[in-house]
């Protein structure tokens, strides 16, 4: 009388199956689902302002290209407009459970995702304002950064604006980029950018 061993092959043909299954995900893992954008960034450079009152103000960098970033050029070369705001339409934030709320600051941010070595000039500009009832009129106060993120978190610049009359543009800071990235400030133009 003879055993029937067909058992054992059929154990011996799983685990070689799972040592395959296995191997084929090792080699070839499945690729997480992203949460959100994944872009780097070197340096963020920020304007922001109350929302009492209706006010656009925009932030406009040119490059060493000699082209500027703002709302309608938003990206040039390792330059990119991320978050442009429009105003008192854009502070009001509408929450999942159907309710509103209002944000008291907005801003608007400029990211360079890489080193362009070079010369840059940043500037603000009153692109609309709106008073109303009880707002508080011109001037604005605005608060302008300019912040590193590489090889750690660090406010390079800082400077706090007022903008007194609609269309006004301020030169705020220049600053020349070196290739492995040190940023040197150094005055900025006369001539408004958003006039170039």
């Amino acid at each position: 009388m003879t055993r029937d061993r067909s058992t054992i092959w059929i154990g011996i043909s799983d685990l070689l199956l799972c040592v395959v299954c296995v191997v084929i995900v090792a080699v070839n893992p499945p690729k997480p689902v992203h949460a959100g954008v994944d872009e780097k960034a070197e340096y963020l450079l920020t304007v922001e302002w109350s929302t009492e009152p209706d006010a656009d103000v925009d932030i406009w960098l040119q490059t060493p290209r000699k082209m500027p970033v703002f709302f309608n050029s938003r990206q040039v070369g390792c330059a990119t407009l991320d978050q442009d705001n429009k105003g008192w339409g854009d502070s009001i934030i509408h929450l999942p459970d159907g309710s509103t709320t209002k944000v008291r600051a907005v801003k608007e941010t400029i990211a360079l995702r890489c080193i362009e070595p070079g010369h840059y000039d940043l500037a603000v500009n009153l692109f609309g304002f709106s008073n109303h009832e009880g707002a508080p009129g011109l001037p604005l106060p605005a608060h302008v950064e300019i912040t590193g993120l590489n090889p750690e978190v660090k406010t390079l610049f800082s400077k706090d604006i007022s903008l007194t009359y609609q269309k006004q543009t301020i030169n705020v800071a220049s600053f020349d980029l070196s290739p492995n990235g040190d940023m040197t400030f150094v005055d900025p133009p006369l001539k408004p950018v958003s006039t170039k």
